[in-house]
């Protein structure tokens, strides 16, 4: 279990999940819950809905975020269950209990967070000490001399050196290894490369990026990132996020690289960030979210490097957040335009960045010949396809006066070409959605639960018990002691676990509380479990014999393909249907 129970209850008690998101998303009363536009995805009718009473909960109908208050902070804060709980206590000015949180998993993150503090300050003692003329050589070379101490930069030298120092302190090999900082032979992991720590926004080392010193290193790999661990996931971290953060700028600059973003900081550009050996995330918009509603996205000059900008732009645009685009010259990276060209230049840039539709809309031209009548015919239809893809009308008009004066052409001819674009994209949107929840409903793609394709009938019936067991959590130990159901008639194994960890919570704590639970599942798995209750609370009939009827129907599925043959309707008539 998770916390006590006592402990969770006056939690949530003294932290109302009206008050908690209200912070986030101002909430609007509509009937018996509240609705708010989600703040975990961009959306301008409101689909978010919280639900008050004993049982305190959100849902959102756009994206299927759900849970308690905890399971909020977890989503809106991107972070983990522990340091959720830890928010809320502090808010709420309560003492979190030292034996709480299955023990095992919170000792393993503080240990990795120790060991990455001690790796960190061994670290940069190698590289200032001066032992290793190469790696200060280097460092110097790059122009990175300045940004030592301010960015923590360190060395790690070969021949096992960090792992003798780490077990000199009293670590574990084994726990070396799930900090990924050794491997299973005990060799350091970075030997003989740059080391850049990784700093969360609340100052813990939480893991390293280490940059070869080689031009083509040996094993092919010019950076190695630290895999998760308990205390680390690239996507949803950012390099300097730590000092960006304090920037006075009302935006972030968004990089591909760290050298990138220690020398836009060294150059007083304070506010950059980057993504750690990843193309940009929706986890890491999240993060920025949190600090900032405005992004300058400025990757590297050259194809590779523009070719990330449009999904990045879209990633931001869906998370509500404002995109600017820097295209640098000559194929330049961030690192090397300063050091080449000066902050003056930079600055210059940064005032000429252009917003992500006129980025499009200039890519599109850029691609044919104007003062050819064909091209400039397939440049305007182009251009009208993404204006068109714009939601909002009055930002349409806008862009289509623009780009009918810069291509000299009739704006009501161009005004009509959007529109007729913007309708078969709006057919295509919603062709495209109502495809998608059949093929929701149908288990494709569902990151969650993973069996529910190959077998969905069944996972109806286990959501539809697994619903009524959070509305009547009784009702779990009557059909357990009754042989009505157990947890051998599950078929997905994600469902199964669901059923196994309420079974045991009803036991040890005599109800059911997601809360109590939530240590054992991320933030999308507690979001699936409270959408299940949601659909739940839209029926008319939870009661025992609805629950029994859909156990019979599970014990007569076999955990074998070929179960999805039945239409979405058919399942739901099924499951839902009362007893004769």
């Amino acid at each position: 279990m998770a916390y006590p129970a006592e402990f969770l209850d006056e939690l949530k008690k003294r932290n109302s999940i009206i008050d908690v998101i209200n912070t986030y998303a101002p909430l609007k009363r509509a009937g018996n819950l509240y609705k708010a536009c989600c703040p975990f995805h961009n959306e301008k009718t409101p689909s978010f809905c919280v639900y008050t009473g004993n049982d305190e909960h959100f849902y959102c109908y756009g994206c299927g975020a759900g849970g308690d208050v905890i399971t909020f902070i977890m989503k809106a804060e991107n972070t983990d269950y522990q340091s959720a709980v830890e928010l809320l206590a502090r808010r709420a000015n309560l003492t979190v209990p030292v034996d709480g949180y299955g023990k095992q998993n919170s000792d393993k993150r503080r240990r990795v967070l120790e060991a990455n503090k001690e790796a960190a300050r061994f670290f940069h003692t190698q590289l200032t000490s001066g032992k290793y003329p190469d790696a200060v050589q280097y460092v110097k070379g790059r122009k990175l001399d300045g940004a030592v101490n301010r960015f923590g930069l360190g060395y790690c030298p070969p021949g096992k050196k960090l792992f003798s120092y780490l077990t000199d302190l009293g670590y574990k090999p084994s726990e070396l290894q799930e900090a990924f900082l050794c491997n299973r032979g005990n060799y350091d992991i970075f030997e003989n490369r740059i080391i850049f720590p990784v700093i969360d926004a609340s100052g813990n080392v939480v893991g390293f990026s280490a940059r070869s010193m080689e031009k083509k290193p040996a094993d092919g790999r010019k950076y190695i990132n630290t895999n998760d661990t308990p205390a680390f996931n690239k996507r949803r971290n950012l390099f300097a996020l730590n000092l960006a953060k304090n920037s006075k700028a009302d935006y972030f600059i968004l990089c591909e690289g760290q050298t990138d973003v220690i020398a836009l900081h060294m150059a007083g550009f304070d506010s950059a960030v980057a993504s750690l050996g990843t193309s940009f995330t929706e986890e890491q918009a999240s993060l920025i979210k949190r600090f900032r509603s405005k992004v300058i996205i400025c990757y590297d000059g050259d194809a590779a490097g523009q070719s990330k900008t449009d999904p990045a732009i879209k990633i931001m645009s869906d998370a509500g957040i404002e995109t600017k685009v820097i295209t640098l010259p000559d194929g330049c990276d961030p690192d090397e335009f300063i050091q080449k060209y000066g902050k003056q230049r930079f600055e210059n840039l940064i005032a000429a960045s252009i917003g992500q539709v006129d980025y499009r809309c200039g890519k599109v031209i850029s691609g044919y010949d104007l003062t050819s009548a064909d091209q400039k015919v397939a440049a305007i239809e182009k251009l009208a396809e993404v204006i068109a893809s714009l939601h909002n009308q009055t930002e349409r008009d806008v862009y289509i006066s623009k780009y009918s004066t810069k291509l000299e052409i009739i704006p009501e001819s161009f005004r009509a070409l959007v529109a007729d674009k913007a309708r078969k994209l709006n057919t295509i949107r919603r062709n495209e959605y109502e495809r998608s929840l059949v093929r929701q409903s149908e288990g494709y793609g569902d990151r969650v639960n993973r069996d529910k394709l190959r077998m969905t009938k069944a996972a109806y019936a286990e959501e539809a018990i697994l619903g009524i067991a959070q509305i009547n959590p009784d009702f779990l130990g009557k059909a357990e002691s009754s042989g009505v159901l157990s947890s051998d008639d599950f078929k997905t194994e994600f469902n199964r676990r669901v059923y196994d960890a309420m079974v045991k919570c009803v036991k040890e704590e005599g109800k059911f509380d997601v809360a109590l639970i939530a240590d054992n599942f991320n933030a999308d798995e507690t979001g699936r479990i409270i959408h299940m209750r949601v659909l739940r609370d839209e029926l008319s009939d939870n009661g025992y014999d609805v629950f029994c009827m859909n156990a019979a129907a599970l014990r007569g599925y076999s955990a074998s393909p070929g179960g999805s043959d039945a239409s979405f309707d058919d399942i739901m008539a099924m499951i839902n249907k009362k007893k004769s």
